[in-house]
């Protein structure tokens, strides 16, 4: 009953405010055409400095071959495509997670590489930075440089320090995968709140969200931070975002929705979309101020909806890239300094 009260006064708020010039608060609506032929099932999404958005292509159902990463302008036009070869000539590239970090790249997972790589979106060239994984998915990053990795087979969260060492953490019990799930994948999308306090990780399988205690670069002890419901919020746990009032924006594959998670774990909202504009196995997230780009991966929809969609939020994200400017830039209302929280996305 709680969360039902919590839910229905924060509605009622943010209904009330301001739209920005682009949407209301929390209309969900289609951003771009489909993707079908350009990035076959969008599973990760980035942004960079200046507006463009990064989708890449799943390519779920492929066996050998090349995957793209489409990029988008302001408006919602594909402007550029790149491919990414696979680690072997007889392999096949799967994207999923990225992140783009300023003077240094796009960061992008290759489950079908068992990769981590680093694209120059300006030349296209992909430089291997870590290997070994068996299904690489989210990436987050922390003030001293470092990457975090999920991987959703094995239940681990693997750094990569900038000198490219890796040391792996693993909590099979809480983010390996639980038995006869499909696809089967454990630990998912990874964010830190804003104090670097914890990592939080989604755990797809069995619709919760964890978070795992940081320190100076070191993870410890893990606890269940909230626990979703089959067919409603948390449903398929999947990529997740913070926004600079400490709320957590949870995809929720299964049950197409976006749900927030207040600091408590109680969810305050759920985001949908209607009609055509619905989402479809939304699969990740991320904010240019109080905007919100998500990928619509469509895999439990038969391949039907295969788009970004794009909705305002109360408040504007929590910067992913500390320390630089980077994805959200602070021209872009990431909540870096400077920022407002209620100021829109240009």
């Amino acid at each position: 009953m709680r969360r039902v009260l919590l839910f229905l006064v924060f509605a009622s708020l943010i209904y009330a405010q301001p739209a920005d010039a682009k949407s209301p608060v929390g209309i969900v609506r289609n951003f771009g055409p489909d993707l079908s032929a350009q990035c076959n099932l969008p599973e990760g999404i980035a942004a960079d400095p200046r507006g463009r958005i990064y989708a890449s292509s799943l390519n779920f159902n492929a066996t050998s071959g090349s995957a793209n990463i489409c990029v988008l302008d302001r408006d919602g036009n594909i402007v550029d495509l790149i491919s990414v070869a696979p680690a072997t000539s007889s392999g096949v590239a799967k994207l999923l997670g990225m992140l783009f970090v300023p003077n240094e790249g796009l960061y992008v997972t290759d489950i079908g590489g068992g990769r981590v790589i680093r694209v120059d979106v300006r030349t296209h060239a992909v430089t291997p930075i870590a290997s070994g994984f068996q299904a690489p998915n989210a990436i987050a990053r922390d003030r001293l440089g470092n990457l975090w990795v999920s991987d959703s087979f094995l239940g681990t969260i693997t750094k990569i320090a900038p000198g490219g060492a890796t040391t792996t953490y693993s909590y099979p019990t809480e983010l390996a995968p639980l038995a006869g799930e499909t696809p089967g994948f454990g630990a998912n999308g990874v964010a830190f709140d804003r104090n670097e306090r914890f990592l939080y990780v989604a755990e797809t399988s069995r619709d919760q969200i964890y978070r795992i205690r940081y320190d100076n670069g070191t993870l410890g002890a893990i606890d269940l931070f909230a626990q979703g419901v089959a067919g409603g919020a948390l449903d398929g746990a999947d990529g997740i975002a913070f926004d600079v009032k400490g709320n957590l924006y949870v995809c929720s594959n299964q049950s197409d929705e976006i749900a927030v998670l207040d600091t408590a774990g109680d969810v305050v909202a759920e985001y949908r979309g209607t009609g055509a504009d619905a989402f479809s196995s939304p699969a990740s997230l991320v904010f240019r101020g109080r905007t919100v780009y998500v990928t619509d991966l469509a895999l439990f929809h038969g391949g039907a909806g295969q788009k970004l969609s794009v909705f305002t939020a109360p408040h504007a994200g929590a910067s992913l890239v500390i320390g630089a400017r980077g994805q959200g830039d602070g021209e872009l209302g990431d909540g870096q300094p400077g920022d407002t929280d209620d100021q829109g996305d240009d």
